[in-house]
């Protein structure tokens, strides 16, 4: 046999054997063992201590030591890295702080919000890279450089308390703001008045800035009568009670709750301190004291009837007298509840439906 033909059949079998004996000859070469992974580590912190950190990596501290060749003396020091024994668990890191911010307010500079956060005027600029010629707006955020701090919000200071000043019977504009000690232009300006707006017993008013209440009045700033005033609360709550009707529509047959006819408004007013009312003006004529308005002053809370037309005798209407010549009403179709004066003509009965008003 000669030497070629030698040299194929020994190939061939190798070839045999290797397949005989489950080998892959290509896969025959010895293989590169993988590198170990790296152990993991634990960053020593400001206030760690030994035990401490063997307790947050949930190992024994004889194996903290030996994976480190520590012993329970060795000096350790923020920022060493020490390895983590086998079983260990790093505990997860904490998220990073937000940075602080600081927000600009109207009238604010840079060199100022660089001294409130008590910081260079250039580490200010740096940090949100800036210019000391950049434009900044009130509501816009800065960056508060390391080492500075964003001062207090001043607490807002507390409203001041509204003084309200009740009306009494004889009251009026002009004598109200002395007893004030305001102008008169502030009194109407803070209660959204002119000279010639009606005002009547138990309307509230708004004590402009700087203005007091009178002695007799404080103990009743917020609600009810002042001493001394002749207008008795119920009359009071009958009034209040019709001026929060103010400005809503007529509708006949109507007693609320935010709807009126004449006498719809003056049943549910009356219905307020407990006096039941039929719903017609005709039939309410009946009730209460007849007073003689033509010898005697008409007075707040008295109710006041017209005849439809003048001497037919017929009553058609009926409204709640605010003084001697002013009344509050729900007048007709197409019209709202409102303030006016007392007709001179047509009124044909008045009746007083709370003695001692």
């Amino acid at each position: 046999m000669s030497r070629s033909r030698r040299a194929i059949a020994a190939i061939l079998l190798s070839a045999t054997v290797g397949v005989a004996l489950g080998t892959d000859p290509a896969q025959a070469a010895p293989r590169t063992p993988a590198a170990p992974a790296a152990p993991a580590t634990y960053t020593v912190k400001d206030g760690d201590y030994l035990l401490g950190i063997a307790a947050k990596l949930k190992v024994k501290l004889s194996d903290l030591l030996a994976a480190n060749k520590l012993t329970p003396t060795s000096l350790i020091y923020a920022g060493m890295k020490l390895v983590v024994p086998a079983g260990g668990v790093a505990p997860a890191a904490a998220p990073a702080a937000a940075p602080a911010t600081y927000t600009v307010k109207a009238g604010d500079h840079l060199t100022g919000i660089a001294g409130k956060l008590g910081v260079k005027l250039s580490a200010l600029l740096t940090a949100n890279g800036l210019t000391t010629s950049s434009l900044i707006l009130p509501g816009q955020k800065l960056a508060v450089p390391a080492g500075g701090v964003v001062p207090a919000a001043t607490p807002a200071a507390p409203a001041p308390t509204q003084l309200v000043y009740v009306v009494r019977s004889g009251d009026y504009l002009s004598g109200i703001a002395p007893k004030l000690k305001v102008k008169l232009a502030d009194l109407l300006s803070v209660n959204k008045l002119t000279i010639d707006s009606m005002i009547f017993p138990g309307m509230k008013l708004k004590v402009p800035a700087g203005g007091s209440l009178p002695a007799a009045s404080a103990p009743n700033s917020g609600s009810g009568a002042a001493p001394g005033t002749s207008t008795s609360s119920k009359v009071n709550s009958v009034i209040a009670f019709a001026s929060a009707q103010l400005g809503e529509p007529y509708q006949f047959a109507a007693a609320g709750p935010d709807r009126w006819d004449c006498s719809g408004l003056t049943k549910a007013a009356f219905a307020e301190i407990g006096i039941a009312l039929p719903h017609y003006s005709g039939a309410q004529a009946y009730y209460g004291t007849a007073i003689d308005w033509r010898n005697s002053p008409i007075k707040p809370g008295d109710l006041v009837f017209l005849e439809s037309y003048v001497g037919s005798g017929v009553i058609n209407h009926v409204g709640i007298a605010l003084s001697a010549t002013t009344w509050i009403q729900a007048p007709r179709s197409g019209d709202v509840v409102r303030i006016g004066n007392i007709p001179s003509v047509r009124v044909v009965a008045v009746r007083r439906l709370v003695q001692g008003g």
